[in-house]
């Protein structure tokens, strides 16, 4: 029979054997919600996120050490729970092939009985019906209307076409055709009938043409390179550029080529940064070219170079020999871009050093307004207000500048700087005086005036977004299109709508209603004008069964309209 003593003793005891495992655990959620919740200025959602995941990691190794010395359970006991433990972490790390990470570090398994992106492109592109690779089109010739480089001409995301339709739920986005791609981070390049983009396909760097009607391939330029890095990802990140029939890629590795837009022929390859004598950055040349009069601009950087390297350098269109390098300054992983600044044609950069004015016409450096990010990294494209003020944002904030000068002295004054816009390296956009970007994932409205918030709501983790008349058109990190309305009022979404599967960076395309969309999986074009009377047009995916979904990489028979709806 229990005594009084024997029934206080028994709590107790059960407590001696508990309270360490407890303290344990109660110390992580504790240092977990922490990382999570308090406002330290200085940490990002992703820093964050790794905080919580180095937390558990520790506790769990601390619980397995106690385990292990907890001399109150049987020696052998505790060895086969150890035994069974360890060999259900081995076979779950030997089913992993690899893992990627979201911008907020959440990591994503990927297992070795899933089929890779390579293998599903290929077989995709097996089961094409003979001729696919045939040129649906017989001369490309580009115009200002194609959207033909990284975010447009302007490089400002802004879209000019017909208006989209608004309400999905009665006219949804039409699909024109899906299928597999290879891996990177690039966009499309349109022109003449082409989209053109730059993939990772094995070991090699592949320079891809489709016909953005069918989504057929029309040619494809390959060479050997491959840029790995675990948390970012594998593959090319920069834009081509078409100008005037040609095309200019740049691999991740430094590899910059121009090809002829119609077979895609190369005319001359040069690696920028040999040529520029410096190493790579941590995740891989970015910068898409920028082509003006007869020359290529690119951003190989300064960092860990020779004495002669230079941040910015221009090659000669015609044969990709050096014209003028300047800028001491690391390569960030923005795009360089022109603006007029105080009358005068000036290249814009927002490198690992901040954001720079250089002369069009000679590449001297102007002027520099110094921004640190970490890790140096800054991503985002300024937007250029009333030919003198620049706004720039990074993970570190943004602020407005305003750019003084005569020609030959140069002052940038910063207006404002706060830390409501952190643009880790999504695209702000502009309209009607206010800005509109993603504050790590949450859709923002500032005024531009003051900096002041308007409002903050809506998660799209670190997509992508333009700007088609009064309405932001995003692609979401999931690879979802959205439709909210640019107004300072409030958020108001107007639909969405699962367009790819994937992990999504890559910048969307929208030119004449179409949107054309990529990530390192798969690729799409999407209808999103309202339905025009009569029947679908030719130029519909009902006529290339072979490249509508991802879901059947061989080619199965189905109707796109409906696959979208």
């Amino acid at each position: 029979m229990a005594t009084a003593e024997n029934l206080v003793s028994q709590p107790a005891g059960i407590w001696r054997q508990v309270r360490t495992p407890a303290l344990i655990l109660a110390i992580a959620v504790a240092v977990m919600l922490a990382a999570l919740y308090v406002p330290v200025d200085s940490l990002d959602r992703g820093t964050r996120r790794m905080l919580v995941a180095v937390t558990a990691l520790a506790a769990l190794l601390c619980l397995n050490f106690w385990w292990l010395l907890n001399r109150r359970v049987a020696r052998s006991v505790r060895l086969g729970v150890e035994g069974v433990l360890l060999a259900l972490l081995v076979g779950a790390i030997a089913s992993v092939e690899w893992v990627e990470f979201t911008g907020d570090m959440t990591p994503i398994p990927h297992f070795r009985w899933e089929p890779s992106g390579d293998d599903r492109l290929e077989a995709h592109r097996a089961a094409a019906r003979p001729g696919a690779a045939e040129a649906s089109i017989a001369s490309a010739e580009s115009g200002w209307q194609d959207f033909a480089e990284y975010r447009g001409r302007k490089r400002d995301g802004v879209v000019n076409g017909p208006a989209l339709a608004r309400d999905w739920s009665a006219e949804p986005p039409r699909l024109v055709w899906r299928q597999p791609c290879g891996g990177g981070y690039a966009s499309f390049a349109l022109s003449g009938g082409r989209a053109i983009t730059i993939e990772q396909r094995r070991e090699r760097e592949a320079v891809v043409a489709y016909d953005v009607n069918s989504g057929r391939e029309l040619w494809e330029h390959a060479y050997p390179a491959l840029f790995s890095e675990k948390l970012g990802g594998d593959g090319p990140r920069a834009t081509p550029t078409v100008a005037d029939g040609e095309v200019y890629a740049l691999g991740a590795t430094g590899i910059l080529t121009c090809l002829d837009l119609n077979s895609g022929q190369p005319k001359w390859s040069v690696n920028i940064l040999e040529l520029n004598s410096v190493q790579n950055i941590d995740w891989g040349m970015a910068g898409s070219p920028l082509v003006y009069d007869d020359l290529v601009v690119v951003n190989p950087g300064a960092q860990q170079g020779k004495a002669d390297s230079r941040g910015l350098v221009a090659l000669a269109r015609a044969d990709g020999r050096l014209v003028w390098r300047h800028g001491t300054a690391g390569a960030g992983y923005s795009s360089p871009m022109l603006a007029t600044i105080r009358g005068e044609r000036q290249i814009l950069i927002f490198d690992a050093g901040g954001l720079a004015g250089h002369n069009a016409d000679g590449g001297a450096e102007l002027w520099r307004f110094p921004w640190e990010s970490q890790f140096n990294i800054n991503v985002a494209q300024p937007l250029v207000f009333d030919g003198a003020k620049i706004l720039i944002s990074s993970s570190s904030g943004a602020a407005l500048i305003e750019v003084d000068g005569d020609g030959s002295s140069w002052l940038p004054q910063e207006l404002w700087r706060n830390r409501l816009l952190k643009c880790a390296f999504a695209n702000p956009l502009a309209r009607d005086g206010f800005v509109y970007g993603l504050d790590e994932g949450i859709l923002v409205c500032l005024d531009l005036e003051t900096g002041q918030r308007r409002w903050k709501q809506g998660r799209y983790g670190h997509g992508q977004m333009l700007l088609s008349g009064d309405l932001l058109l995003i692609l979401s990190e999931r690879g979802e299109l959205v439709l909210v309305e640019a107004t300072p009022d409030r958020h108001h979404e107007l639909a969405i709508f699962p367009a790819i599967e994937g992990k999504t960076w890559n910048c969307p395309v929208l030119e004449n209603g179409r949107a054309y969309i990529r990530n390192h999986e798969e690729m799409a074009c999407y209808e999103l004008v309202p339905r025009r009377d009569g029947p679908e047009p030719a130029s519909n995916a009902q006529s290339a069964p072979d490249v509508e979904s991802t879901a059947t990489p061989t080619g199965a028979e189905g109707d796109p309209v409906e696959a979208a709806q």
